[in-house]
Formats: C-alpha cells, sequence, structure tokens
C-alpha cells in the first residue's frame, strides 16, 4: 500500500471555523520534499487561503527526525543523468512556485520547524506567516556540498539575517539549533516539542476575527508559551560572533574564504562548518557569496534569479556531480570542475546568470 504523500486533517474550532493541519508524510527520507508533495500543496493551499471557513494552517512534518531535510533531489540526479533537462526544470519551477504562493498567503500559516530543517524545508519554513523551531531543531542550508547554492528564496531571507551571518551559513552550510536560530531571526519563536499539541489545542479555541487579527493572537499565545524556562539549548554560533563577522568584512570571495579558515580550533561546531566550506564546489561558493552580497527587492525577484541560476546548475554539470559523490555512490569524493576557489574564472560565473535558451518560470502568481 502506498501512504499519501501528504497527510490533512481538519480541527474544528469554538468559533465554528476550522484549523487545517499538513503533515509531510515521508519519514523515512526525513519529509524530503517530493514533486507529489509540492503538487498538492500547490493545490491545497490557495484553496484553503481563499476559504473564510479556515482560520489558521498548520504544517508539519511526521516523525520526531525532521520537519523536512531538503528536497527529494535524488530523482533529479536520475533525470540529469539521462540528460532529461525538463524535469528538473519543471521541479524548480513548482518548488519556487509553492515559496511564493507561503509567501503571499493571508490565512496565518504556522510552520513547525522541528528536528533536521534544511534545504527545500527551510524554504517552507521561511514562507510561514509564524516559523517555529523546538528544542530539536537542526536548521542549515547546506547546499553547497552538493554543487548547488542556497535556494528557494535563500538570497531573500538570508540576506535578512543579521551582520551578514546569513553570508556565514550560506558559505559553510552550518546547522544552526533553535537557539541560535532564534538569535539569527530565522524563526519567530523556540519552543519546547511537547509544546506541539498545546499549539494546535489553543488555535481551536481562538474566537473569529479577521485574519490580520487572528495573526497578532496567535503571535501572543505563542509569545506566552516561549516565555516559560523551556530548557532550550547553549547557543553555538554567539560565542564566535564578532570573529565571525570580522572574518565576513572583506569585498572578495578570496579573503572570507581564508579569514574563516583563520578561525578554526575555537570549537567542534565551527571547525565542522569551515571543512564542510572547504570541501564544497568552489563554483557554489563564488554564486553563493554573489546572491547574498545582493539585496533583492522582494522574494518574488530572488526565486526568479535563483531559477535562472538552478536550471543552469543543472545544465552544467555541478549539480549532478554533487549529488552523485554525496548521495549516491556516496564517496565523499566530488570531482569539482574548479577545484580552489581562487580557479574558477569570472566568465564561468557569468554563465550561470545567462537566461537565453532557459524556458522562463511560471509560478502562477
Amino acid at each position: 500500500m502506498i501512504e499519501p504523500a501528504i497527510l490533512v486533517s481538519n480541527h474544528p474550532t469554538k468559533s465554528g471555523q476550522e484549523v487545517i493541519e499538513v503533515t509531510l508524510n515521508a519519514p523515512k527520507l526525513l519529509n524530503a520534499l517530493s514533486s507529489k508533495m509540492i503538487e498538492i500543496l500547490l493545490v491545497k493551499l490557495p484553496v484553503w487561503d481563499a476559504d473564510p471557513g479556515v482560520s489558521a494552517i498548520v504544517v508539519r512534518g511526521m516523525g520526531e527526525r525532521a520537519f523536512c531535510a531538503g528536497g527529494d533531489i535524488q530523482h533529479l540526479y536520475q533525470a540529469m543523468k539521462k540528460g532529461e533537462v525538463e524535469q528538473g526544470q519543471a521541479f524548480f519551477n513548482s518548488e519556487y512556485s509553492l515559496n511564493l504562493v507561503m509567501h503571499s498567503m493571508q490565512t496565518p500559516l504556522l510552520v513547525w520547524g522541528h528536528g533536521y530543517v534544511m534545504g527545500g524545508g527551510m524554504g517552507l519554513l521561511q514562507g510561514a506567516s509564524l516559523r517555529i523551531a523546538t528544542h530539536s531543531s537542526r536548521l542549515a542550508m547546506p547546499e553547497i556540498s552538493i554543487g548547488l547554492f542556497p535556494d528557494v528564496g535563500a538570497s531573500f531571507f538570508l540576506h535578512k539575517v543579521p551582520d551578514e551571518l546569513g553570508l556565514f551559513l550560506g558559505l559553510t552550510g552550518a546547522i544552526v539549533n533553535g537557539t541560535d536560530a532564534r538569535e539569527l531571526n530565522l524563526v519567530d519563536a523556540l519552543l519546547a516539542d511537547s509544546d506541539y499539541l498545546v499549539v494546535l489545542e489553543q488555535l481551536q479555541n481562538l474566537p473569529k476575527q479577521t485574519k490580520t487579527e487572528h495573526l497578532k493572537s496567535i503571535r501572543e499565545l505563542i509569545q506566552g508559551l516561549e516565555s516559560k524556562d523551556n530548557n532550550a539549548l547553549p547557543s553555538d554560533i554567539m560565542p564566535h560572533k564578532g570573529l565571525i563577522i570580522n572574518a565576513l568584512v572583506a569585498e572578495d570571495l578570496s579573503t572570507v574564504f581564508s579569514n574563516l579558515q583563520g578561525l578554526k580550533g575555537l570549537s567542534k561546531w565551527l571547525d565542522k562548518a569551515i571543512i564542510s566550506m572547504e570541501s564544497g564546489s568552489p563554483t557554489s561558493l563564488h554564486l553563493t557569496f554573489c546572491q547574498l552580497r545582493q539585496a533583492p527587492q522582494d522574494i518574488a525577484q530572488a526565486l526568479e534569479q535563483e531559477y535562472v541560476l538552478a536550471v543552469n546548475i543543472i545544465l552544467k554539470g555541478e549539480f549532478q556531480e554533487g549529488i552523485r559523490a554525496l548521495l549516491i555512490d556516496k564517496d565523499q569524493q566530488p570531482k569539482w570542475r574548479y577545484s580552489e576557489v581562487k580557479d574558477v574564472p569570472q566568465a564561468w560565473l557569468e554563465s550561470f546568470y545567462q537566461s537565453d535558451n532557459i524556458t522562463k518560470p511560471d509560478f502562477g502568481i
């Protein structure tokens, strides 16, 4: 029996409305975001958003390990291997369309970001009206390790992280806990994992209000839960925040790269992040640096440019090699086109921004 990609539950409220609970249902794959999941959400979310009988929407992941640990990219590898570029284009078009839909919704949308929240999962989390982390949360944008770049709107939401620390997260793929996610404004609240049912119950008890008033009420109840002593983990990034910020103050990637390497030895967490940067695709590092040194006007502009980059990455092979080394053969020995950051030609990087031969995205908004 094939399990449904997404489970939907309707919870009646005391005001006569309902709370829609959406569960990504692929726990064995850490709820990796599949084409089927995206297809269902693209159809359902606008309908719920337009329904006055829906007071709020809650999105979570099945199981205890992850909300969503990224996009289901292994099928993209098979398509790239066969030269079926259209499949890759269609996937990114659909995924980015979903990101834009979520950012545009008026009905309060809560995403419960427990466990691993990475890549495509971060895109879902950042599209929510209320982004919630828990004690188990581990957030990251690790695309440099697979020859991609922080996408799903990351050139918009990582750019908003204070002190340019979003650039650090993009270049290193560093995994941050809930405490750091809250400090970096990547989430709106940090709750205990056991608070989920409490939140769901309190949503059902709220009175009928306008969408703006309802969102305000939900924020207040979430803040009330957050204010209690919840045994949050200590920060990994804050002890080194000043040094990391200083390392990022340079106009070129090579200098930033070298500065970050100079921070090795300060902590195991920081060492892991730096090692990830060193083994990542030099092309991806350059594209990440370029994207996060720009300032897109809005999420739509960010996604449109990311689409061009993503399709070109499919065409040029770096993404395929990254997936092969990390997820298919698992030899952890990717053969990047250029082995060092300093070796990457400017003309090669500029070619990723060329859109002449790329079908324009149709984000549906």
